[in-house]
């Protein structure tokens, strides 16, 4: 009887050893300062692996996803967002938290409201008197003296974590546009790198807090529209799209920064000096900083192969301008530039050497790297890199190539406004 219990002791310690390695992050040795960097010697910010990631590149399919997600929500709602359209789409999603709030989750949403300035007082007021808790990131009902130092900052993130163990990032903002019209790269993620998501909301949370905005205490204008819920609306059907894949078990890194913290652009230069074959970047802005520029041209000193996919034009004439005044430097940092056409690609990417992907809201211009408050996944997967880059040469080979007879091309005029945006590009 006691050879038996020593082997049932031994078998039980053998299992429960093998689940513990597998729970353990493997990430390349070579990439584990870069993990280190990026979470900042915070144990709740480090790799997590057990991560099942849906890779999202259609905004239906998020949609759907995030739609099922949250009437499927048991206790908690957390959702910061840039972007927050009072249109059909975000009627969708008010109209689903308030059935929630009505069983009793708890609703907790962080909206930057600079870029949201024509809001409807009313729809926020519903939210609110249903039980929601609301904070924006800068209260522009303020006077101008007391939102001053805080007029340039944004809230770029796109985050969304449900019962702690489901959370969504990448470069989806709420509203038609961007369920319907563009394109972008979004990823949900059911595991433990939800909690690091979560990390990042609360601690927003804290940082925003304050007195009650004036808002709240305001009472909806005749000239907005009147928002009705009876609270007996029917959940709306959502079927998940078979076009999102599913890898299971990666391994995942949350990362952010903002508000004259660089340590996303170190990232991405760290990424670089990693780099042994290519880097892909996808972004709608591309202004990079001096720094930036630096590790490209070593990079590519290297032979490493260096690509940036840009939309052109973008959603913004200033945007498109500035984008195409930094074309040169790219360029002559060894980097190849491409320009896809037709609808808007608001993705921001990277993927590396078959092994290393990024999805998140951080765009290669300054106001990402060194301004706004960012944030980026990082996946340490082989499957999901080559996919992403099979992804990626497949838009770049419908796109065109930014070559050194096109610069030489560039009008007298063109190159003087090329010349001022680079100049001043920091204020973009």
């Amino acid at each position: 009887m006691r050879a038996l219990a020593h082997i049932c002791l031994w078998l039980y310690l053998t299992i429960a050893g093998t689940s513990v390695l597998w729970a353990q992050p493997q990430i390349d040795s070579a990439y584990i300062p870069l993990a280190e960097f990026l979470s900042r010697s915070d144990a709740s910010l480090t790799a997590t692996a057990g991560n099942d990631i849906n890779l999202i590149t259609k905004g239906i399919d998020k949609w759907d996803l995030l739609l099922k997600d949250l009437e499927e929500a048991q206790h908690t709602i957390c959702m910061e967002y840039y972007r927050w359209h009072q249109d059909d789409a975000g009627d969708q999603i008010r109209d689903v938290l308030l059935r929630k709030l009505s069983q009793g989750v708890t609703v907790k949403i962080l909206l930057d409201d600079f870029v949201n300035p024509f809001y409807r007082k009313d729809y926020y007021l519903v939210l609110r008197d249903n039980g929601a808790q609301l904070q924006f990131f800068t209260d522009t009902d303020r006077q101008l003296w007391e939102i001053a130092p805080e007029v340039n900052y944004r809230d770029h993130r796109k985050i969304v974590v449900i019962d702690d163990t489901i959370g969504y990032i990448g470069g989806m903002n709420l509203g038609v546009k961007y369920r319907d019209i563009w394109k972008d790269t979004h990823m949900r993620i059911c595991g433990p790198a939800a909690l690091a998501l979560k990390k990042l909301f609360d601690d927003m949370w804290q940082a925003r807090q304050g007195p009650a905005l004036k808002r709240y205490l305001a009472k909806g204008q005749p000239k907005d529209q009147h928002v009705g819920y009876d609270g007996l609306q029917a959940a709306r059907q959502t079927q998940v799209s078979p076009t999102s894949p599913l890898f299971c078990n990666k391994t995942v890194q949350v990362a952010t920064s903002g508000q004259g913290d660089n340590l996303l652009e170190e990232g991405i230069c760290r990424i670089l000096d990693l780099a042994k074959h290519y880097v892909y970047f996808k972004t709608p802005y591309l202004c990079p900083s001096d720094t930036l520029l630096c590790a490209l041209r070593d990079a590519a000193r290297r032979g490493v192969d260096i690509r940036i996919l840009v939309p052109d034009p973008t959603d913004s004439g200033l945007m498109t301008v500035a984008n195409s005044a930094f074309f040169s430097d790219c360029i002559d940092a060894g980097a190849r530039v491409l320009k896809s056409h037709g609808v808007f690609d608001h993705s921001k990417t990277i993927v590396s050497d078959d092994y290393l992907t990024s999805i998140g809201t951080l765009n290669i211009d300054n106001r990402s790297l060194r301004i706004n408050h960012e944030c980026i996944a990082i996946i340490y997967d082989g499957e999901i890199a080559r996919y992403c880059r099979q992804m990626f040469e497949a838009d770049a080979g419908e796109a065109f190539e930014v070559t050194a007879a096109d610069l030489a091309a560039r009008s007298k005029c063109t190159i003087k406004v090329h010349r001022f945006w680079r100049m001043h590009a920091s204020q973009l």
